[in-house]
């Protein structure tokens, strides 16, 4: 609720805030329950998960550079993964260990057995090295973008009217790789399917090679900060189904000198 105010205050009624919590937690219930579902019967993935905009990501993919696929953690995002790999795409993901070394083993063989390759975030030149050797065997990288980062290369920018820690991995692989970056995201689509949106590329600012290092800092914000717009506009679309409520996404604070 304090992350509702923070986003819809002056916007919305407090009926209508109470009303997005109430859906999101029926929804997050519900998808918990059709992911189980899933697991054990993958067939169905693709009679219930329909994908809208794939033009765009094969006319990426044709370039040869891959794809960087910026989402969020919205609505059934392991679906998404699930549906794209099953699509034939080659899939991988960042994404953090989880801390039940249990289910984390358990959750990784289940994405190694259906094609979705792990790139765990940490250490950091191992995730590097891996995403840009995916990119450059013209594969897809999803990024999600939605959650506060607290550690070394982040920076801050407006999400909801209030100063964000945000990484800038897909500004920078996309910078390295010259992979195009394309929003996608999954929201239920009727009372049991699901639709997979994938945006055009975003077009991002440029730096050349003269520009001062301030200057390209500067570039790089404001490219964070555009992506940062993208999911925020999503997540206005579809407030339910963002999973970002229970995060605490405004955690850190700006230090001296950022």
């Amino acid at each position: 609720m304090e992350n509702l105010h923070i986003a819809f205050s002056g916007e919305k009624s407090e009926q209508e805030i109470k009303k997005i919590a109430e859906d999101y937690f029926k929804n997050f219930g519900l998808g918990m329950i059709e992911l189980i579902y899933f697991i054990d019967r993958p067939g169905e993935v693709f009679k219930k998960v329909s994908i809208q905009g794939k033009d765009n990501l094969d006319k990426v993919l044709s370039q040869g550079k891959g794809a960087i696929l910026l989402s969020a953690h919205m609505g059934n995002f392991i679906l998404m993964y699930l549906r794209m790999a099953m699509e034939g795409y080659k899939t991988n993901c960042i994404m953090r260990r989880v801390r039940d070394s249990q289910f984390e083993e358990y959750i990784s063989k289940f994405r190694d057995e259906n094609g979705i390759q792990t790139i765990y975030s940490l250490p950091p030149r191992q995730c590097v090295v891996k995403s840009l050797k995916c990119l450059r065997d013209n594969q897809i990288l999803f990024i999600m973008l939605d959650q506060n980062y607290g550690d070394d290369g982040r920076v801050f920018v407006d999400f909801f009217g209030k100063p964000a820690a945000t990484a800038t991995g897909p500004v920078v692989f996309s910078q390295r790789s010259q992979a195009p970056i394309l929003p996608v995201f999954i929201v239920r689509d009727g009372i049991d399917g699901y639709k997979i949106m994938i945006d055009p590329p975003v077009e991002l600012e440029t730096v050349s090679p003269q520009e001062a290092e301030q200057g390209a800092q500067q570039v790089l914000v404001r490219n964070v900060s555009l992506l940062t717009k993208v999911i925020q506009k999503y997540i206005c679309l579809y407030p339910q189904e963002w999973g970002g409520w229970m995060h605490r996404r405004w955690k850190s604070k700006r230090t001296a000198g950022e």
